[in-house]
């Protein structure tokens, strides 16, 4: 065993006992240090015989078989400083068989526990390939222990139980290849991050909730996809289900453009030059344009008057989900259904007759003034997420990195633990 005798040690000696409290290696200390040109090395020795880490009992007739075991702690004065551990192996009367364990290194790992923190620190705000690079290692061990640090903090995150939730998808790929997200909007968190958005695919989370979690959720806020509907229905019973006004306006701006399109093929050749360069600016909010634009939208308007009943009747829209109250909101609803129908335009017609099948889902939103803004800001800040990357082959690791980015807002200086 070793033992600290301070009034005969060497200034050596007194060096590494000065080192060995700065480590803070529980029953450990620095035997040596060996010192290159990029590295340093500090040999670690163990304080007493070693104990099994099955029953905690100590073995004294295994110490011989041993073996050195190279870890990487954090850099120090510009190099990088790794410690050359001495691990005992254990036949322990319990029945454990093996090494024996030192609570500041986990199994298997070639890194110490606070150098895995460090790294997955960094992690939270660098793509993983600018963490390897600074740190001289692995992309795919940044990976590995991003993802370890992820899951071992949700492990600890309490159970959201919302009281509403929103649905929403987002593109994870070319090609129709989509994600659902489910968020808790009052709470400010991700529930969740699902591969696809088929029912089968949805339902799985639901299945995994039990029947009191789900009978608590009271609103569900999403867009018109038929199976998220078919699933709430399922599974939340008890829950309202109400439109996001967002997704509604989108439809009625592709009904606008399917207009722009029919009227722009029948005009004359003196009219065609009136219809270029105005698809976006049909698209966009009044308050949006500028004088020059909207120079062009009253060019375009005195040559089509059903372009601009449709543009006014797109604005009259928006204008109904921002009543003070419900009852205006729900009054303002009726009259614009009303006005639309007076008009007589082929592309909103088909558009009022879709609406009108999810009219009682509209309500729902309106009584409510709920919408899917808080979904609509996460899908932002994922594309951002996906750019920084350059996109994630591994969706199990891509869906961890968005709860992180969201569940774990918690981030403190690295020097406050």
């Amino acid at each position: 065993m070793f033992f600290f005798h301070k009034k005969y040690l060497t200034k050596s000696e007194m060096g590494l006992e000065l080192l060995t409290e700065l480590l803070e290696l529980p029953g450990c200390f620095v035997k040596e240090i060996a010192r290159r040109e990029k590295d340093i090395i500090l040999t670690v020795g163990r304080e007493g015989y070693p104990k099994c880490p099955k029953c905690g009992q100590t073995n004294v007739r295994t110490t011989k078989d041993r073996r050195y075991q190279v870890v990487e702690d954090l850099s120090i004065f510009g190099k990088r400083c790794y410690l050359k551990v001495e691990k005992c192996r254990i036949h322990c009367s319990c029945g454990y068989n093996g090494t024996e364990h030192f609570e500041w290194l986990d199994r298997y790992q070639r890194f110490t526990v606070r150098y895995r923190k460090w790294i997955y620190a960094f992690c939270k705000r660098m793509t993983c390939i600018d963490v390897s690079r600074i740190f001289g290692i692995s992309k795919h061990t940044v990976y590995r222990l991003d993802k370890e640090g992820i899951e071992e903090e949700l492990s600890g995150q309490e159970e959201i139980r919302p009281s509403r939730i929103n649905i929403d998808e987002i593109s994870r790929k070319k090609g129709h290849r989509y994600a659902t997200i489910i968020s808790a909007p009052e709470e400010k968190k991700v529930l969740d991050v699902i591969k696809g958005r088929k029912a089968a695919d949805i339902a799985l989370f639901f299945e995994k909730k039990d029947k009191s979690w789900r009978d608590f959720v009271k609103v569900v806020s999403m867009d018109a996809w038929l199976a998220y509907r078919k699933v709430i229905k399922k599974y939340c019973q008890h829950a309202i289900i109400s439109f996001d006004h967002f997704h509604l306006t989108q439809h009625f701006s592709k009904a606008i453009d399917k207009l722009r399109v029919r009227e722009a093929t029948r005009a004359g050749k003196e009219n065609k030059g009136f219809y270029k360069g105005t698809r976006w600016l049909l698209l966009k909010r009044p308050e949006n344009l500028n004088e020059g634009q909207d120079a062009v939208l009253q060019e375009l308007f005195k040559v089509n008057e059903k372009l601009y009943k449709a543009y006014i009747l797109r604005d009259d829209f928006r204008q109904v989900f921002k009543g003070k109250t419900a009852r205006s909101r729900l009054i303002r609803l009726t009259h614009w259904f009303k006005r639309v129908k007076l008009v007589r335009i082929p592309e909103l017609t088909e558009f009022v007759r879709q609406i009108e099948k999810w009219e009682p889902y509209i309500r729902n939103s309106l009584r409510g003034n709920y919408s899917n803004s808080f979904a609509e800001g996460i899908n932002t800040k994922i594309r951002v997420i996906q750019r920084m990357a350059y996109g994630y082959k591994d969706f199990e690791y891509f869906r961890l990195k968005i709860i992180q980015q969201f569940n774990f807002k918690e981030i403190k200086s690295l020097y406050d633990g």
